[in-house]
């Protein structure tokens, strides 16, 4: 008799249906008698009846796929021998043919003296979930696949759509300068036209490339001083600033981990939106705040447990705009005002939203029309 087979048993008294809610089966094997012992689930599993059929390893394997049997033989068989624990995944296709996969864990008991007796284990029914990872993988590739095609056919299209925009910008260039006299006031009009369209296009373009490119991030994060990104930005838009003369104040800002060049594009699209988006004879004044922030002020959000966040606002003085667009204003190609007042592509703030996102955080805005606007970006310090 098994040592472990009362347990077994009582197991089995005590939890009737515990095999069938689990979808498992327990077997003993003594290697003092060479005796195996299955549970009413194994029979479950295998799709037969107990009286049908005596429990041991070689009936057991009559189950097992062909492409499997191999595999589980050597494995079982090594355990055996070297009297050692055991963990595969395999499949089996039971009594009714019905195709099952399983999983198989086992483990050993030695005796007194260290001597092991008997190993036990479990094998438990993963059929449905290992369909639905499968399908879920299979998802996930032709969503890797689709989001790959589609950055190829913005990034061809983009780039091949730059050269004979660029001709079209010389040509027209050197129709005006050539012949600015002899095309009168209406002539000219429409070339000047043609030229702000040309140049609207140009930045149109490059700004869908950057979008496109940051579908792809960079490798590895690494660390990063917000400080010495933000200098560099400010260096960058030194011009601006004084042409608009616009004061920026900022805080000390901290290490994070990041990727650099997408938090330098961050704080430029976020300063020059804060510029662009200015009151008429009002220099713009923008206050970069930092701060940390604690989950449970913003209990709406999925904050990764374990992470501290660090908060950047961006607050400034300009047109403001109203609540009911916080959402809006982050979605591609949306805008609040006419290209006539305003120039840009409407994709600045969905790229700031797109470099948030891919450090794990978070980004929303609130505005009140000509009280200006704050833009709240929380990002974790660490990345898991």
């Amino acid at each position: 008799m098994l040592v472990d087979r009362f347990n077994v048993e009582k197991f089995g008294e005590v939890f009737p249906h515990m095999e069938n809610i689990l979808h498992c089966g327990l077997y003993i094997h003594s290697f003092e008698n060479n005796e195996t012992y299955w549970s009413r689930g194994m029979y479950s599993i295998l799709g037969t009846e107990p009286e049908a059929m005596e429990s041991s390893f070689d009936n057991f394997c009559k189950f097992i796929l062909a492409e499997d049997r191999e595999k589980v033989k050597s494995t079982i068989k090594k355990a055996r021998e070297n009297r050692s624990p055991y963990t595969i995944e395999f499949s089996l296709l039971d009594g009714k043919g019905i195709y099952k996969r399983v999983h198989a864990e086992t483990h050993v008991k030695p005796d007194i003296n260290g001597k092991v007796t008997e190993y036990s284990g479990v094998i438990k029914d993963i059929t449905e979930s290992y369909f639905y990872k499968k399908a879920l993988e299979q998802k996930v590739n032709q969503l890797d696949k689709s989001n790959k095609n589609l950055q190829e056919f913005v990034y061809v299209a983009s780039h091949d759509l730059q050269e004979p925009l660029r001709k079209i910008s010389t040509f027209v260039e050197r129709l005006k300068n050539r012949f600015e006299g002899a095309l009168g006031q209406e002539g000219n009009m429409y070339v000047s036209r043609i030229l702000n369209s040309s140049v609207n296009m140009q930045t149109l373009l490059e700004d869908l490339l950057n979008f496109s490119r940051l579908s792809v991030t960079e490798k590895e994060f690494e660390k990063v001083s917000l400080q010495d990104c933000m200098n560099t930005v400010l260096n960058d838009l030194e011009i601006k600033i004084e042409e608009s003369r616009a004061t920026v104040e900022v805080d000390t800002l901290p290490d994070i981990q990041a990727y650099p060049t997408q938090i330098r594009q961050l704080f430029s699209n976020l300063l020059n939106n804060a510029i662009k988006f200015r009151k008429p004879d009002h220099p713009p004044v923008i206050k970069i705040s930092c701060s940390k922030a604690e989950q449970s002020e913003y209990p709406e959000l999925s904050f990764v447990s374990g992470l501290r966040y660090i908060r950047l606002q961006f607050k400034d003085n300009g047109i403001g705009f109203e609540p009911e667009f916080s959402e809006r204003i982050f979605m591609i190609f949306q805008r609040l005002n006419g290209k006539s007042e305003f120039a840009g592509s409407g994709i600045g703030l969905s790229i700031c939203k797109k470099i948030v996102e891919n450090h794990h955080g978070f980004i929303f805005a609130t505005g009140v029309p000509d009280h200006g606007a704050t833009f709240t970006v929380l990002l974790p310090e660490k990345q898991y």
